[in-house]
């Protein structure tokens, strides 16, 4: 219990930890997220209207090729690299895209896991996509789009491996960004569970 009330007072401190002592935790997903979504969950079920979301964001060029964006009260800075003429202080458009399919995917695999008492403790994912710059200047018949997302989920986990894999699906289904983003371009996914790859 000292090293989780130590991650939870000072986050940073949890990479200084080692990993066997994290293993000492349940869970780095606290129970009252279960209880907290159980209720939405019941709530959203008799509604017999869409419940609609909106997520909305405002970017303001500040120059160069640099924004600043603001998304629900949080300041984001856009930047270009200095090999393209900029100042490089900041991710880039293409970052910030596939960011959140990493973020997206952790957040859903965790609430997932929760709701069906797989306890997790530790959760990785990488996101990465290849698109051709070329289709910046539509040169060619080049374009700008990803082409491919592949997207790699490493869970720790004392359950079994058989609901690590019904939790991994459940995410893919589930994440906003992977239901859109899926539309459009071929994703990819690869689940390892206590470091070995699984089958999905």
């Amino acid at each position: 219990m000292e090293d989780w009330q130590a991650i939870r007072k000072d986050p940073l401190r949890k990479l200084n930890i080692l990993f066997s002592s994290v293993e000492k935790i349940m869970s780095i997903v606290p129970s009252i997220v279960k209880t907290i979504f159980t209720k939405r969950i019941q709530d959203l079920k008799p509604q017999e209207t869409e419940a609609i979301a909106t997520n909305k964001a405002t970017a303001k060029l500040i120059g160069n090729q640099k924004s600043e964006g603001i998304v629900r009260g949080f300041t984001l800075i856009q930047d270009e690299p200095e090999s393209v003429a900029s100042t490089g202080t900041g991710p880039t458009p293409t970052d910030f895209l596939i960011a959140p399919v990493a973020f997206c995917e952790n957040v859903v695999f965790a609430r997932n896991a929760v709701l069906n008492d797989l306890d997790i403790q530790a959760l990785e994912t990488t996101a990465s996509g290849d698109w051709d710059m070329k289709g910046l200047f539509e040169i060619g018949s080049a374009n700008p789009s990803f082409r491919s997302i592949l997207v790699e989920t490493r869970v720790r986990t004392n359950g079994p491996l058989k609901k690590a894999v019904e939790v991994a699906r459940m995410t893919h289904n589930r994440c906003p960004v992977h239901a859109t983003l899926k539309k459009a371009t071929k994703m990819t996914f690869k689940l390892f569970v206590n470091d070995v790859e699984a089958s999905l």
